[in-house]
């Protein structure tokens, strides 16, 4: 850590009882952010069902929503990564769809994290322009405030658009758990959910698990076999719990 960005989080960090600035109240820190709000023709093209709720799988992430938000209400958590075995699972679909469905609840802060650093494509999929990317805010080289964006007042990306080959150990670096700690101080997030990469193909979700408080599992119906849910299973619920496992695109043939 150098001494630029040692110097950005002790300027963030609260300062003594009765004399916080007004930076550190939630309520401005959210109304302080960048806007950009897609429209339903964008939202309707990522298939964002939980947004517009036109179409009835909207449902079906209510229910995912509503149930993941009490486990994490009962075990005092608010971090998740949704990861998957393998590309072409939908974990990115599930990542939207749960997080317009937790922001539908107006007493219910979101953030969702772009950390599938090796194919980044939320910005891709909501048509918004990342101001900078991911890896440079994990780094400590920007401030929140200049790099997270809300969609709705209640809901806020950190979005990125340039792969990077190092991210698993980024992920591992002392600075990306500070840049995540003072995210969560600052915005007071109810929840944050973790859009990760494949996890049996990078070591990426395994060095992130430390900053998230739990997982859930997206398995692809015709893509993931039982043993890759088997063993990624197995292999995260060594490092944090499993929230659970959703099978997505159950229409078509499922192996598992």
């Amino acid at each position: 850590m150098n001494d630029e960005q040692k110097k950005h989080l002790d300027d963030l960090s609260p300062a003594p009882e009765g004399n916080l600035p007004a930076v550190h109240d939630p309520d401005v820190f959210w109304d302080s952010l960048a806007v950009a709000v897609p429209d339903d023709a964008q939202l309707k093209a990522a298939k964002v069902v939980s947004a517009t709720r036109a179409h009835p799988a909207h449902a079906a992430f209510d229910m995912l929503r509503t149930r993941m938000l009490q486990a994490l209400s009962d075990n005092g958590w608010s971090r998740v990564a949704v990861a998957a075995p393998t590309r072409g699972c939908g974990s990115s679909f599930v990542t939207l769809n749960l997080a317009y469905a937790a922001a539908r609840l107006s007493n219910t802060r979101t953030v969702v994290m772009d950390m599938d650093l090796r194919k980044p494509h939320l910005a891709d999929m909501l048509n918004i322009e990342a101001p900078e990317d991911m890896a440079a805010y994990l780094s400590g080289e920007i401030a929140p405030e200049d790099f997270l964006i809300a969609t709705r007042p209640n809901l806020a990306f950190g979005l990125s658009t340039s792969p990077a080959d190092n991210s698993a150990e980024m992920f591992q670096a002392t600075m990306t758990g500070d840049v995540l700690d003072e995210l969560s101080d600052l915005l007071s997030p109810d929840l944050v959910l973790f859009d990760m990469p494949p996890a049996l193909e990078f070591d990426d979700v395994l060095a992130f698990l430390p900053n998230v408080d739990a997982v859930l599992i997206v398995a692809g119906g015709g893509v993931s076999s039982a043993e890759d849910i088997t063993k990624v299973e197995q292999i995260l619920s060594e490092v944090k719990p499993i929230l659970g496992v959703m099978l997505n695109n159950a229409d078509g043939p499922v192996s598992y």
